[in-house]
C-alpha cells in the first residue's frame, strides 16, 4: 500500500515490533502488510457416510475440490460458506458448523472448513461447477485431479478420520 487509508499520506517504510512495515506520519496508520484471501469451504456428509465434492468448470476445468469460496461484503463467514455451497451444487443447507483452517501462506489464502449434512443430494449444473461426486472410502478419487494442496490436505484429512473412526 502506498497511500494512508484514514488521511491520505504517502506511507513511509519503517519497523514496528521487529517487523518491516509502511507507516503514516500524519495519523500514525500501520500498514502490516498482512492482508489475506479468506474462502469459506463446505463439506457436506450425505446419510449413505460419503461427503461431498465438485468438478470444476472454466480455467480448471475437471480439477476436484469441496464447494466454496470468498466471502462478500456485509456476510458471515457461515453466510458465505451456505451461499457457496448453493452456488455450486444447487442444494439449500440450513446450518453449519466450523470443522477447520488451513493456510497456504505464498497465495495469502485462509480456507475455512465448515461442515454440515444433507439428506438428499441433488445436483444443479452452474458457471463453475460440472459435476458433483460423491466421496468415500469405498469410492475414491484419482488424486491427480485434486485442485491444489488446500483440497488434498482437507481429502487426507477426512480420509484419515474415517479409517481411525469407521465413519465420517
Amino acid at each position: 500500500m502506498k497511500y494512508c487509508p484514514e488521511c491520505g499520506n504517502i506511507l513511509i517504510s519503517g519497523i514496528e515490533e521487529e517487523t518491516a512495515v509502511n507507516r503514516c506520519s500524519n495519523c500514525s496508520y500501520i500498514d502490516w502488510n498482512n492482508w489475506v484471501y479468506v474462502a469459506c469451504v463446505v463439506v457436506a456428509f450425505t446419510p449413505s457416510n460419503e461427503f461431498v465434492m465438485v468438478k470444476l468448470k472454466g480455467k480448471e476445468e475437471g480439477k476436484i475440490t469441496f464447494p466454496g469460496g470468498y466471502r462478500e461484503i456485509g456476510e458471515t463467514l457461515e453466510e458465505a460458506a451456505i451461499r457457496e455451497f448453493y452456488e455450486e451444487t444447487g442444494m439449500r443447507i440450513n446450518n453449519v458448523e466450523f470443522y477447520k483452517s488451513y493456510t497456504l501462506d505464498k497465495l495469502r489464502l485462509v480456507w475455512l472448513v465448515y461442515q454440515t449434512k444433507v439428506d438428499q443430494v441433488s445436483f444443479t449444473e452452474n458457471n463453475e461447477v460440472s459435476e458433483l461426486l460423491l466421496v468415500s472410502p469405498n469410492q475414491l478419487i484419482d488424486r491427480t485431479f485434486l485442485r491444489g494442496r488446500l483440497t488434498e490436505g482437507l481429502y487426507n484429512d477426512l480420509l484419515s478420520k474415517w479409517e481411525k473412526q469407521g465413519s465420517f
